[in-house]
């Protein structure tokens, strides 16, 4: 099973600046389509809840230019986060299996370099039941 992510599901950290904030949603088709961020400093990232009873196995983010990619266990009652895998977008990240629990999510972060060629255009968790 898959959780889908779309433009939506990404927000911009605060790298950049406390005047820039936000991502941008370029509505037209071809080259210049996607979310983009406000600043070069800034990193995209976007919050899963797991279902009770699956594990977060993959994950798989698509954009236009193969940026950076994070993967990391939160709570939603602690100021803990936990690696679970990097990688490059537009490649299948084989994240260390993450169980859902009453508190856990992850917290997927996509680091951009330029605020006006760096674009996310979605992605995707797989997710198992725990056996």
């Amino acid at each position: 099973s898959v959780i889908k992510l779309i433009p939506s599901d990404f927000m911009a950290n605060d790298d950049g600046g406390n005047t820039k904030f936000g991502v941008g949603y370029v509505e037209a088709a071809g080259s210049l389509y996607g979310m983009r961020a406000a600043n070069n400093l800034t990193e995209l990232y976007a919050f899963v809840s797991i279902p009770e009873g699956m594990k977060a196995t993959h994950v798989d983010i698509f954009d236009k230019n193969d940026l950076a990619v994070e993967v990391f266990e939160a709570q939603i009652n602690a100021t803990t986060m936990t690696s679970k895998g990097s990688g490059n977008a537009n490649t299948t990240i084989d994240i260390t299996d993450v169980d859902s629990t009453a508190t856990n999510f992850l917290a997927i972060e996509v680091t951009t370099t330029s605020a006006t060629n760096d674009k996310v255009y979605g992605g995707s968790v797989t997710i198992a039941a725990i056996a």
